[in-house]
């Protein structure tokens, strides 16, 4: 499994920094996980809330322990919520992660399609989180999602 490097890591960073914003004083935070969901990188803009940071992890690593994009899961947990309360009490219980149903984590595919990654982002209302975490995965010469 071929995995996200710290170069191209810092990219998707830099970039989904510098994409459009709902307001010019929205802080973010952006992290990135390797494939199998560690925390490779991360960044936390000054003047955003620290919470944010833990936030934009979870997200990146939710896709990696669900195999889903939060946006996908917050489809599902609007749907199914009792289904959803379950899974994450699971999560939560045998593994310490929080689950995160609000758009914002993304997976980093290579251009078979396999995955390498995820990238959550956090700070802004959710499609901006998910299209900051878009734009700064395609700057990596990788694909999204969405792709």
């Amino acid at each position: 499994m071929r995995s996200v490097t710290l170069a191209q890591a810092r990219i998707i960073i830099d970039q989904a920094l510098s994409a459009p914003r709902s307001s010019p004083d929205r802080r973010l935070a952006v992290a990135v996980c390797d494939a199998g969901g560690h925390l490779l990188a991360f960044e936390r803009e000054g003047g955003a809330p620290p919470l944010l940071g833990h936030i934009a992890q979870a997200k990146a690593q939710t896709c990696i322990a669900y195999g889903k994009s939060t946006a996908d899961l917050m489809d599902m947990a609007e749907q199914w919520p009792v289904w959803f309360e379950g899974i994450s009490r699971v999560s939560m219980e045998r593994m310490g992660l929080p689950l995160i149903a609000t758009r914002g984590g993304v997976f980093i595919r290579d251009t078979d399609g396999s995955v390498m990654g995820a990238v959550g982002v956090a700070g802004e209302a959710g499609e901006y989180d998910e299209a900051n975490a878009i734009a700064g995965i395609r700057s990596a010469g990788l694909a999204a999602d969405a792709d």
